[in-house]
């Protein structure tokens, strides 16, 4: 009986009871985000071939992407590191002050520098990560997201390399959550109903 629950069990199972699979709709198939993925890191192994490269992943959200992404990364050498921002609630004291939850380790003085995200939207935190590193004199900082979403631009940021520029939609799947649920899905989905 266990057994043929698990097998009749969909990635939308992965939520808690009080979400309705009704909300949602697929956008992409886990075939497609691989095919999106694999083509970012063919670009990003010709642009730093035999170079060194700091990647550094936006939390929680690039988990699962850019994990994908250096498995196919070929003949770079690869620094791995993990930043975490908070923005602070927009008001009339405050107009977007962004909290460093978690830093870089290394020093990227001198050294190309890649920041991987799986979706921009706003771009404020990393316009700020960006104008951030720049201050220690990199050799260059660009910015690689799976899906750009430029609609709701809250700053002129335009990243460097970009998987698939998307419709302004609601979306959960592959690293993108749902009130910090559905991050594990591999299909891409969009909330048809939002609040």
């Amino acid at each position: 009986m266990l057994k043929s629950r698990r097998s009749n069990m969909s990635e939308l199972d992965k939520f808690p009871s009080s979400f309705v699979s009704e909300q949602f709709e697929t956008y992409m198939e886990e075939k497609d985000i691989e095919n999106l993925t694999g083509s970012l890191a063919h670009t990003i192994s010709q642009r730093f071939e035999n170079e060194e490269l700091v990647v550094i992943g936006l939390l929680k959200g690039s988990m699962m992407f850019m994990s994908d992404l250096l498995k196919q990364i070929k003949n770079v050498k690869v620094t791995v590191e993990f930043v975490k921002l908070k923005p602070l609630e927009r008001s009339k004291e405050n107009s977007g002050t962004i909290i460093i939850e978690k830093d870089i380790q290394t020093s990227v003085a001198g050294k190309n520098v890649l920041i991987v995200t799986q979706i921009i939207d706003s771009a404020r935190s990393l316009d700020f990560l960006k104008r951030r590193l720049t201050l220690n004199n990199p050799r260059c900082v660009e910015i690689l997201t799976l899906f750009d979403k430029p609609y709701n631009r809250a700053v002129p940021l335009k990243p460097d390399y970009i998987g698939k520029q998307i419709e302004d939609k609601f979306i959960v799947g592959y690293g993108n959550d749902l009130d910090d649920f559905g991050r594990n899905i591999k299909t891409l989905y969009y909330l048809k109903y939002p609040n």
